[in-house]
């Protein structure tokens, strides 16, 4: 080798390493966010950051705990004009500069919502460095207040949440994941309808220090709650559970569910139905008079999971009629979420689709009248029900310890 590929070979290595260390100085100057809250008051925006403290996580294993006994977070809040002007404020407040790659969930306040939620997705949607498959969920206290929970099984609470609401959307039904892509689809879809789910801290006082969540029992917890009904990108109400499993089921987005009701024999008297799998079909019709007429049908099946009925489940007949009983259930829960969407006059059902799709040019037709059309919207139900299994027992356990059910 010459004396100057040798010299060329060493301004090489020499670009490599420093182009190296250029890169880990940059990391150590940025603030990673897992968690981001947004919240307005007397027309300001306050965006609030729960921002990792690496130190603090390579020098523990496990939940929010440490051996160092430092928190893995810490959260602050700025305010501004508009949302970019208060991110921009963290500047004077914080030696690093706020980086976004690896927010997991977005936390909005009621406030927020129904004041509307545009320039969140505005400012998303122009940011290189934002996340579009970030989880978007509401809270109706202060969003800064759920950053700064702790959660005793992960070291990052915002990392904790978006596993909260992915393993509900992936194996329940009450409350779906929604991503801000997701969100953005819906607002500007034909409905232009969407559905958010529910933040909050249950219990007092917060836990915000790792000296809280190293005790056995926490005297708080964040938790799952309702689902936000937005409408054309503003809060307008709520759904409670039995309402958003039948929006569940209208729109084929059920998992599995635990349902539970009462033995007609003695309604003092509870059973619970495991529903391990259904699928929907929903058919858009439309009559001489012009108006539309939306056909849902359920075939659900599961297993019997407990129950304090006295039945004997050897008959067949039985069988049939707590068939009958769970689709009464499932058709009440659709009905239930069919008024309260009349209630709002929020398409959050999907109807807009299904009739878009079967009758496109009567769609073009009555799109711009559909917020006062869909609460005239008739619905047919017919719900099927199928119990696979009833266990190894025929009869409830209290059967069982009685002297006749031996």
């Amino acid at each position: 080798m010459t004396g100057k590929m040798v010299r060329i070979a060493l301004v090489l290595a020499l670009a490599i390493i420093t182009a190296g260390c250029w890169d880990r100085k940059e990391l150590n100057e940025l603030a990673i966010t897992s968690a981001t809250g947004f919240d307005v008051q007397d027309n300001q925006w306050i965006i609030s950051y729960q921002v990792i403290i690496p130190s603090s996580i390579s020098s523990g294993m496990g939940g929010a705990g440490s051996s160092s006994g430092h928190s893995p977070v810490t959260v602050y809040s700025t305010k501004g004009r508009t949302i970019r002007e208060a991110v921009a404020h963290s500047l004077l407040e914080s030696p690093r500069r706020l980086y976004f790659a690896h927010n997991r969930v977005m936390v909005v306040s009621e406030r927020a919502a129904k004041k509307g939620l545009s320039p969140i997705l505005d400012v998303y949607f122009r940011q290189p460095d934002s996340r579009e498959t970030v989880n978007m969920l509401v809270t109706k206290g202060s969003p800064k207040r759920i950053l700064e929970q702790l959660m005793p099984s992960s070291r990052i609470s915002g990392q904790g949440i978006q596993e909260i609401i992915s393993l509900q959307s992936e194996n329940g039904s009450l409350l779906p994941a929604v991503k801000i892509y997701e969100y953005g689809s819906s607002i500007v879809g034909d409905a232009r309808s969407a559905l958010l789910p529910e933040i909050l801290v249950s219990g007092s006082p917060d836990v915000t220090t790792t000296e809280q969540t190293n005790k056995t029992s926490q005297p708080s917890k964040l938790r799952l709650g309702q689902l936000a009904i937005m409408k054309e990108d503003k809060l307008v109400g709520w759904l409670n559970h039995r309402e958003s499993l039948g929006v569940a089921f209208i729109t084929n987005k059920v998992n599995t569910v635990n349902i539970a009701f009462s033995c007609e024999e003695s309604g003092d008297k509870n059973s619970t139905f495991e529903l391990l799998r259904s699928k929907t079909k929903v058919e858009p019709k439309q009559g001489d008079g012009g108006g539309f007429t939306i056909s849902i049908a359920v075939d659900a099946y599961g297993t019997l999971e407990e129950t304090e009925c006295p039945l004997d489940l050897h008959k067949p007949e039985v069988i049939a009629g707590l068939e009958k009983q769970l689709a009464k259930e499932i058709e009440g829960s659709i009905r239930a979420a069919l008024l309260a969407s009349r209630r709002h006059k929020s398409d959050v059902l999907g109807f807009a689709s299904v009739i878009h799709r079967k009758f496109p040019k009567q769609w073009e037709a009555v799109k711009d009248e559909w917020d006062d059309l869909f609460p005239m919207v008739e619905m047919e139900t017919k719900v099927s029900v199928t119990i696979e299994r009833v266990g190894v027992s025929n009869k409830s356990f209290k059967e069982l310890e009685s002297p006749e059910g031996e």
